[in-house]
């Protein structure tokens, strides 16, 4: 509609002066009415080039920012995908429901321990997940990482995090937090930490595992606005294998108190 009306005043403006011109060769008016006329359609032409010129600029600004927003929305593969940080630049200091699956997350228990801490001091919900260490599923990771001959390094990657979450689980104990740990008898296939996942500010960190061990890894950030499908493949995911983890110890821990779904819970059950 715009443009139509835009074409018809250029056509007025045309015929406008196409009969001033004719007008004034005839001397059917005087030379000041012509010249009048000559100022005032000059005048309209430049409202209208510079109407022009405004619109091309707003058009050209608007389709910039599209692209930008076009790239930022599904960006390129530096931009999707990052070296992994085992999770060191996500903040759980407000979160009330943290979810952590990986293999041995020996890196990731070391750069959030305090923070789980604070957050079980006050009253948040912690699920993790990891592999148990047993031959099989250590066997399995040594495979995968392409080092079949070298299980220990697995096991001896699990042991400091076990002390990790011994006194994690005493310290949930005697604070309003609540602490459930499974482990599994296979491996994942990726790392995950998730933060409020049930609320729509909350946000994963994906590690994409690769068959190199201490190779770099790519990380995938997922917000639950933005990336809805995928948001809930990978928070499915984690329901299933924890439904398939098993208990984090077997006598004394178990005797700590139950979840009521097979898992340790350490702390109040919230």
């Amino acid at each position: 509609m715009m443009l139509r009306v835009r074409q018809l005043d250029l056509v007025v403006t045309i015929a406008a002066a196409v009969a001033v011109g004719i007008l004034g060769t005839f001397d059917v008016v005087s030379t000041a009415v012509t010249g009048g006329a000559t100022l005032t359609m000059l005048g309209l032409l430049a409202v209208s080039s510079l109407h022009s010129r405004t619109t091309q600029q707003n058009l050209a600004g608007d389709v910039a920012e599209l692209s930008r927003l076009t790239r930022q929305h599904l960006g390129g593969r530096d931009r999707l995908l990052a070296a992994s940080t085992s999770g060191m630049d996500i903040d759980l200091s407000q979160a009330q429901d943290i979810r952590i699956l990986g293999v041995t997350l020996g890196r990731t228990m070391r750069n959030h321990h305090a923070t789980l801490q604070r957050r079980l001091d006050a009253g948040a919900t912690v699920r993790i997940v990891l592999i148990a260490p047993d031959a099989a599923p250590l066997g399995e990771a040594a495979r995968r990482s392409t080092v079949p001959e070298r299980p220990e390094i697995f096991e001896h990657r699990l042991r400091p995090t076990v002390d990790l979450l011994d006194t994690l689980a005493v310290r949930a104990a005697a604070g309003p937090g609540t602490l459930q740990i499974r482990m599994l008898d296979f491996v994942p296939a990726f790392g995950m930490i998730a933060v409020d996942p049930e609320t729509s500010h909350g946000h994963l960190h994906i590690d994409i595992y690769s068959h190199r061990n201490g190779a770099a890894e790519p990380a995938l950030p997922l917000f639950a606005h933005r990336d809805a499908r995928w948001f809930q493949h990978f928070t499915s995911d984690f329901d299933r294998i924890w439904s398939a983890g098993r208990p984090y110890g077997t006598g004394s821990a178990e005797g700590r108190g139950g979840d009521g779904q097979g898992g340790l819970c350490a702390g109040r059950a919230g």
